[in-house]
């Protein structure tokens, strides 16, 4: 069984596993907002989370742990930097990322109001002259085809009673 390390020790660990916590937890909230959060797309990102840590956890404990193995305590910790993201800063996040989102729709559609409106009239203006003088053309077509001088056969014979 190995010594426990000295408190110093242990407060650094903790300090670094809540650190790799926050950072992990970001990247999960950031790829469920960029990717998705679908039931299938958030079992694949919480497995990779779950495996990211993992990896995370004893990559640390190998590299830069006072004890050289992971303990308890780091997984704790990680834990707690993972849920104090999740009920300290993620609703704030997504409220400001959903308020920048919105403030970009309103300024496309005004910008499409004060910018396409005006096209848009010029076009059916034009479309509406080019009906009006299709329709004025037939119109004239129909009036010709009507107005034909109709001609009568010629009898040769007058037939009386």
């Amino acid at each position: 069984m190995a010594a426990a390390p000295a408190l110093w020790a242990v407060g650094r660990d903790v300090l670094w596993c809540l650190g790799l916590g926050l950072l992990l937890a970001v990247a999960r909230d950031l790829l469920g907002l960029l990717a998705g959060n679908g039931r299938v797309l958030c079992f694949l990102w919480d497995v990779l989370a779950f495996a990211a840590a993992s990896v995370l956890l004893y990559g640390f404990s190998a590299a830069a742990s006072s004890a050289g193995f992971a303990r308890w305590y780091t997984a704790a910790a990680m834990g707690a930097g993972t849920l104090a993201w999740h009920w300290g800063a993620s609703g704030l996040v997504h409220q400001v990322l959903r308020g920048m989102i919105d403030a970009f729709c309103t300024l496309v559609s005004r910008v499409e109001k004060a910018a396409w409106v005006p096209v848009a009239g010029i076009f059916f203006r034009f479309s509406a002259r080019k009906r009006a003088k299709k329709a004025m053309k037939e119109k004239k077509r129909a009036q010709k085809v009507t107005k034909r001088k109709k001609q009568l056969q010629n009898q040769r014979k007058i037939l009386y009673n």
